[in-house]
């Protein structure tokens, strides 16, 4: 008796918590598959299958612009909500806050991760000059030696029979770059044609990440999350802690002495003061580890992408062939200043960009309940926003 009871009661919860889910929670009016609308099944087994931007696309394809893909997540794709969501500030504060989708721990939002609008405020304001057009013409230099060094090895490289490991050589340049442009380390993996401990590490916990973010929807499945790290590598990760601990050490002391200007001088300018204790330490570390990885991300994808898309299409190849060759006589005249008028270079960066967005997550910020393209979101629903290169826009004469 009592067990029939039990199993009734229990009955009766779930019936009612799904009918709830689907008919009367403020997101059941917008459409998407039945499973996103009543549980977060269907997200967690699309992210951890690899296939998350594809199977929103198909979503999309079958539901329109404005998809549900969890019971309090909705997938915008229209031009507008990006406006919507990403651009309100009020006093310079974001208005739609980042969701704890990236939280790695406390103290370790830094910039991008920083969830806290203040404190994401105050950081971007102090790295904002070093993104100046002053300060990017000042890098220009390490800019074209590792370029100069990736064209020389591409070069010598070209004519074996085995090919070139592209994916291999464009992270070496874009990571080798990218952390002499953050805080002057050389890592020399193009010289070396070895991964450093950073991009060891990055590339082995890609996958434990997902997962890591797929079990925060499952709190108390979460103590499970770790039968999917990769044990062999554990020793890998503290190894990248330990080395970007020493890295922001060793550039602390460099400051005023170093070898040229970086990203650094501007997380912790030459008169400011020097972390007090642990915890600003390893806030500093954290900003400059992920300026460090922003330059390595999507610029790597970048150089991937637009050589893998001038490959396999031979005729767009020759154009931007023909159109740098009648522009430059010398390799060493290729320099930015002469490139603003080559507008099928451009055409090529742009197509790139589009076909091969460096960021598939849809940058989940929590609506504080507003409007966004024109519906009004409830206060606490998760919106991200899509790459707009999956909307099957028709109308070619509309903006005409």
């Amino acid at each position: 008796m009592a067990l029939t009871l039990a199993i009734w009661s229990t009955y009766s919860i779930v019936t009612i918590t799904l009918g709830a889910l689907l008919y009367f929670h403020p997101l059941s009016r917008f459409p998407g598959p039945r499973l996103a609308a009543v549980s977060n099944v269907w997200y967690a087994y699309h992210w951890l299958s690899g296939r998350w931007p594809w199977a929103v696309e198909d979503a999309l394809r079958k539901y329109g612009p404005v998809v549900r893909v969890a019971p309090h997540e909705l997938a915008f794709f229209t031009p507008q909500a990006l406006t919507d969501i990403y651009s309100p500030h009020h006093k310079n504060i974001e208005i739609f806050v980042k969701t704890n989708f990236q939280n790695r721990g406390k103290d370790l939002g830094g910039l991008i991760w920083e969830e806290d609008p203040v404190r994401h405020r105050e950081v971007a304001r102090k790295l904002s000059p070093a993104f100046s057009s002053r300060f990017i013409r000042s890098l220009e230099p390490i800019v074209h030696e590792y370029m100069d060094y990736f064209v020389t090895q591409m070069k010598d490289l070209g004519a074996d029979s085995a090919g070139v490991p592209l994916v291999r050589w464009t992270n070496w340049l874009a990571m080798d770059m990218s952390a002499d442009l953050a805080w002057n380390e050389k890592m020399h993996q193009m010289r070396d044609r070895k991964d450093s401990v950073h991009l060891d590490a990055l590339l082995s916990f890609n996958s434990f990440a997902t997962v890591l973010q797929v079990f925060k929807r499952f709190p108390l499945f979460k103590p499970l999350q770790y039968l999917f790290a990769p044990f062999g590598k554990i020793t890998v990760f503290s190894q990248i802690e330990r080395a970007t601990r020493s890295s922001v050490l060793r550039r602390i002391e460099q400051r005023g002495k170093t070898e040229h200007v970086d990203y650094f001088d501007h997380i912790l300018p030459v008169d400011a003061s020097l972390p007090s204790n642990e915890r600003e330490l390893v806030h500093i570390g954290s900003v400059a580890l992920q300026v460090m990885f922003a330059g390595w991300g999507p610029m790597g994808d970048l150089f991937y992408g637009s050589l893998v898309l001038l490959l396999e299409h031979p005729e767009s190849y020759a154009a931007l062939a023909a159109e740098i060759r009648r522009s430059f006589s010398n390799y060493e005249d290729i320099v930015p200043e002469a490139l603003s008028h080559l507008s099928y270079l451009h055409a090529c960066v742009e197509e790139t960009l589009r076909m091969l967005p460096s960021n598939l997550t849809g940058l989940p910020r929590i609506s504080p309940g507003a409007a966004v393209d024109g519906q009004y979101i409830p206060r606490g629903v998760s919106t991200p926003v899509m790459a707009l290169q999956f909307l099957p826009f028709t109308h070619a004469t509309q903006y005409t």
